[in-house]
C-alpha cells in the first residue's frame, strides 16, 4: 500500500474520509490515508506549497488565491495548485451570538474570519453588503479555521459572529448562537470545498490521485444509503467523541441531502466557481490577474477515477 497524506480542516464534514478509511474504500485502491488537520488556511496552503502533504480538502478560493500570488501570506515552494474534484458548497452560514437579532445590530461589532483576504471572508462581506451593512463599520478579527472560530465565539462573547460550516452552527445553538443568514440565501451558485493538489505532484502520482477520488466517491455514495446512517454516526462519534449524536445526525442530514448535499459524482459547479471568481474580483487585491474557471481545475483525474 502507498501512503497518501491529506490535509483537512477539523469537523464532521470529514466523515466521507473517515468512512472511506474504515470501510476499506481507499485500501482497496492500495492507498493508506494519513490525515493531518490544519488550524487555518495559511498553514494549509503554505504547507502544501512546501510539500508537507500530498493533497488537501479546501475552498477553491484558497487555491485561486495562492496560485495567483494573492494569498494571506507569501508561500515558499510550489504554488502551481489546482482542484481535481468538487465536493460541496461548504454549507456556509453566518452564525451570531444570542444578542444579535438582525444585520442592523452588527455595525461596531466584532466579526471573525480565517484569513481576511481569502476563503470565505468574501462571502461574508457580500452578505453584509446585501443587507445594508458597511464592512468598514465592522471590527474584523482573524481567529483561525472553523473549529478555532467556533471555540473563540464560545470563549469570547464580544465576538459577535462568523461564517461557519455545518455542524458548528448546530453545536453553537446550545450556547444561544443562531443563524442570521445562509450563503445559499444570497448566492445563486457557489463552489465551496474541493480536492486540491500541486500540478507537478498530480502528474507524478496520477494513478494514486484517481484512486483517491474513486475511494472518496464510493464513500460519499455509501453515506447516502440510509441503511448505513447508524454506522456513519458511529464513525463520527469515534472521531469526534465530544459531539452529541443528535448534532451528528443533523450534520449528516445536511451533508447528504439529496438536492443540496455533497456531490456524488465529484463534478465541479462551474457557475459556482464563476461566483467565487466574481467575489475575488470584487474584494480581492488584483482582479485583472484572474482567469476563467478552467484555469484552476483539471478533470482528467476525476474521469480516470470512473470505474475504479
Amino acid at each position: 500500500m502507498r501512503k497518501m497524506i491529506i490535509n483537512v480542516f477539523p469537523g464532521a464534514i470529514n466523515v466521507p474520509l473517515w468512512s472511506g478509511i474504515e470501510q476499506g474504500f481507499f485500501a482497496k485502491r492500495d492507498l493508506e490515508m494519513e490525515i493531518v488537520y490544519t488550524p487555518n488556511s495559511v498553514e494549509q496552503l503554505t504547507g502544501i506549497a512546501a510539500g508537507k502533504f500530498d493533497i488537501m480538502l479546501t475552498s477553491i478560493d484558497n487555491i485561486i488565491a495562492y496560485k495567483e500570488g494573492q494569498g494571506e501570506v507569501p508561500a515558499d515552494g510550489d504554488t502551481d495548485l489546482f482542484a481535481f474534484m468538487g465536493s460541496d458548497d461548504a454549507f456556509l452560514c453566518l452564525a451570531v451570538q444570542e444578542d444579535i437579532e438582525s444585520f442592523a445590530d452588527l455595525p461596531g461589532k466584532i466579526l471573525t474570519a480565517d484569513a481576511l483576504t481569502t476563503g470565505f471572508a468574501f462571502v461574508l462581506r457580500r452578505m453584509l453588503a446585501l443587507n445594508g451593512v458597511d464592512e468598514n463599520e465592522i471590527e474584523w478579527m482573524s481567529t483561525g479555521g472553523v473549529l478555532q472560530r467556533w471555540q473563540a465565539m464560545m470563549e469570547h462573547p464580544e465576538q459577535k459572529g462568523t461564517l461557519q460550516v455545518t455542524p458548528f452552527e448546530i453545536m453553537g445553538a446550545s450556547r444561544g448562537h443562531h443563524v442570521l443568514a445562509r450563503a445559499s440565501d444570497v448566492l445563486d451558485a457557489y463552489q465551496g470545498i474541493v480536492g486540491g493538489a500541486r500540478v507537478a505532484w498530480a502528474e507524478e502520482n496520477a494513478d494514486d490521485l484517481s484512486g483517491f477520488i474513486a475511494g472518496w466517491l464510493e464513500s460519499v455514495n455509501w453515506m447516502y444509503d440510509p441503511g448505513n446512517r447508524e454506522t456513519a454516526l458511529d464513525i463520527i462519534s469515534e472521531n469526534m467523541p465530544q459531539m452529541p449524536r443528535e448534532v451528528a445526525t443533523g450534520a449528516c442530514d445536511v451533508f447528504f441531502d439529496a438536492k443540496t448535499g455533497m456531490r456524488r459524482d465529484g463534478a465541479f459547479d462551474v457557475p459556482g466557481i464563476e461566483t467565487v471568481l466574481d467575489l475575488r474580483r470584487e474584494f480581492g487585491p488584483a482582479p485583472d490577474d484572474l482567469h476563467g474557471p478552467e484555469h484552476y481545475i483539471d478533470t482528467r483525474y476525476l474521469e480516470a477515477a470512473k470505474g475504479r
